[in-house]
């Protein structure tokens, strides 16, 4: 079985940011542990503290800061660099810090991976105003939304910023999410699409096509996606041990 990181088409040192929901943590942390060479990962929004676990050494920018850590070489495996722990999360990072992190990435051709957006672990959601902050340097963004909420609520239990996802889908808060409206969503330039420098790849990953009725129902929005995007996967990643891709297109 191919994995996640040949599906998207990713090189031995990318820049990538993951934004949207129902899944990119997932996503980011899978891709990582399939690179042989040390990876960096950071994040410009809160992770919570049980995911940093996913990382095999952790690292606070603070105590780069005061010259408690120095990383003469990359370290193996897979290295987080966040910001400070608060009571159930760490902080993301600002600008200033990514850019001194990718030329340290840069530097030992190392892939950097960002977590570039926060959903509270809800399957969709639309970005505020202020999100999300992808950093100029990005080369790819992979754009994450969960099937999960597909025939739900346009509700806060099933979509983060309801309001503002209704708004751009074209639902009334409450109305059933359908087909239509994720692909309104993920393919606006106020939604999935937002934010995203101009020269970087966009893909859209369809995750939680856990039954073969969501498998179907994403293959007709990833067709209807293509525009859109340079890549499309459908996948899910909810059991690490039985995950299941299909590659819809790789490039333009």
């Amino acid at each position: 079985m191919e994995n996640l990181k040949d599906l998207l088409a990713l090189g031995e040192t990318p820049r990538i940011a993951f934004v949207g929901s129902g899944g990119k943590t997932t996503a980011l942390f899978k891709i990582a542990t399939e690179y042989d060479s040390p990876v960096v990962v950071t994040a410009t929004s809160h992770l919570e503290y049980y995911q940093t676990k996913h990382a095999d050494q952790h690292f606070y920018w603070d105590d780069f800061q005061v010259g408690y850590i120095h990383l003469p070489e990359p370290i193996p495996g897979i290295t987080l660099i966040s910001g400070p722990k608060n009571s159930r999360s760490v902080e993301g990072l600002g600008i200033e810090p990514l850019h001194k992190i990718v030329s340290l990435t840069d530097r030992f051709s190392t892939p950097l991976l960002i977590e570039s957006d926060g959903s509270r672990r809800h399957p969709l959601k639309a970005p505020a105003e202020h999100e999300p902050p992808i950093p100029d340097f990005v080369d790819t963004v992979v754009v994450t939304a969960g099937l999960s909420a597909l025939g739900q609520p346009c509700t806060s239990k099933w979509v983060h910023r309801p309001e503002i996802y209704s708004n751009l889908s074209g639902l009334q808060y409450g109305d059933l999410i359908s087909l239509e409206a994720i692909k309104n969503v993920l393919g606006h330039p106020y939604g999935g699409l937002k934010n995203i420098p101009a020269n970087a790849r966009k893909i859209a990953l369809l995750n939680q096509a856990d039954t073969p009725e969501l498998f179907e129902k994403a293959e007709i929005l990833a067709n209807a996606l293509l525009p859109k995007f340079d890549c499309i996967v459908v996948a899910s990643l909810k059991n690490k041990h039985a995950l299941h891709y299909q590659h819809v297109r790789l490039t333009k």
